[in-house]
């Protein structure tokens, strides 16, 4: 029987486990320092983010016990929010046998702050790995380990793929090898969709949290005195957000094609209509401080990913990509109309309306 690591016992990390389970795949999912009730309630027979209990086959391990949540396997799936990513990784790395090849599948979606430098969390990861096995992208150059990777973009919300509901996920790879792999966690309601744009899907799964937000923040606005009259705006600023992911792709030299696949456009669409990236919109677009948002759903336990992704993605296009503030104004205007809102503390109607109103003839 196939095994895999799960490391993280959230939203994302304890969905993962039902098609994994589903394959016949014994399933060990550790939880980090943060997830002790998670796992504690898990045990007990009823995780209480997915409103149900896990699979038979899954083992749980509370977060001191890694090494033994690690075993022998080589799949490794890492399902953490961006904020933990560098102290998990680096916990992860202690435990790791350099002679041994691993098949890692970053479910994480963000960017990260590591030595003082902002950046995707693979870039951080392959850091990481060079800075503790002195290797090339993961290959350590005393023995025959090897790092193989693959970034895990959507549509899935993970809810959705707990209740085995119909969803499609696509995998940015880093090797053609591990192709052949995602048959085993593929099922007839979890369907995989591979490409070689790793990092077009993750640019994707870094700014759909982001531009997300807008539809929550329409919903803040409008919903309400206007319930079921706001359509046309959220579409509006839906599409845009589209041709922004878009032209950040192309401005990281990746492909445009990936932001109208599943990464993108799919994505987006069930961040904006489900995700807490839209609940937390909404708290800002109904009056409510950016910060005091993030902290408020922060301390019921839900992480607002688009929140830090703004937070740490302006500052990376500019420094990495040369994104001038006049550039941002005139090609990623809601982009730059988001970080206005949240950020400068202006008004949502007035900046949203001021946006539709500057945008077309």
């Amino acid at each position: 029987m196939q095994k895999a690591a799960v490391i993280g016992a959230g939203y994302m990390g304890s969905a993962i486990t039902f098609p994994l389970s589903d394959n016949g795949i014994e399933v060990n999912l550790w939880g980090t320092w943060l997830d002790d009730s998670l796992i504690e309630s898990s045990l007990k027979g009823f995780h209480p983010k997915l409103k149900k209990p896990l699979p038979e086959n899954v083992k749980l391990y509370y977060w001191r016990d890694i090494k033994a949540a690690l075993g022998d396997t080589e799949i490794i799936f890492i399902g953490i929010a961006s904020e933990g990513f560098v102290k998990v990784f680096e916990l992860l790395l202690d435990n790791l046998d350099p002679d041994r090849t691993y098949y890692f599948f970053k479910l994480t979606k963000g960017l990260v702050e590591y030595e003082g430098k902002i950046m995707r969390a693979t870039e951080a990861a392959f850091e990481m790995l060079r800075k503790k096995f002195n290797n090339e992208k993961g290959r350590n150059s005393s023995s025959s380990g090897k790092i193989l990777w693959a970034s895990v973009g959507g549509p899935v919300r993970a809810l959705d793929l707990a209740f085995r509901t119909p969803s499609a996920s696509m995998y940015g790879l880093s090797d053609t090898k591990i192709k052949d792999m995602l048959q085993d966690f593929s099922t007839d309601y979890y369907r995989i969709f591979p490409t070689d744009d790793l990092e077009g899907v993750e640019i994707c799964s870094i700014f759909k949290n982001v531009y997300a937000m807008a539809a929550g923040i329409c919903d803040g606005i409008f919903k309400k005195e206007n319930e079921g009259t706001y359509f046309n705006i959220v579409a509006f600023l839906f599409n845009q957000a589209v041709q922004e992911i878009a032209r950040i792709v192309e401005i990281a030299g990746r492909r445009k094609q990936t932001v109208f696949d599943l990464a993108g456009v799919g994505d987006l669409h069930v961040t904006s209509a489900a995700g807490r990236n839209r609940r937390y919109g909404e708290l800002v677009g109904s009056g409510v401080d950016g910060e005091t948002a993030f902290k408020k759903m922060y301390a019921e336990g839900e992480f607002g990913e688009g929140f830090v992704a703004l937070k740490l993605g302006i500052p990376w296009l500019s420094d990495k990509y040369n994104v001038t503030e006049n550039l941002m104004k005139e090609e990623l205007p809601l982009l730059n109309t988001l970080n206005r809102i949240i950020f400068k503390k202006e008004n949502p109607a007035f900046s949203v309306k001021t946006l539709a109103a500057q945008l077309g003839y």
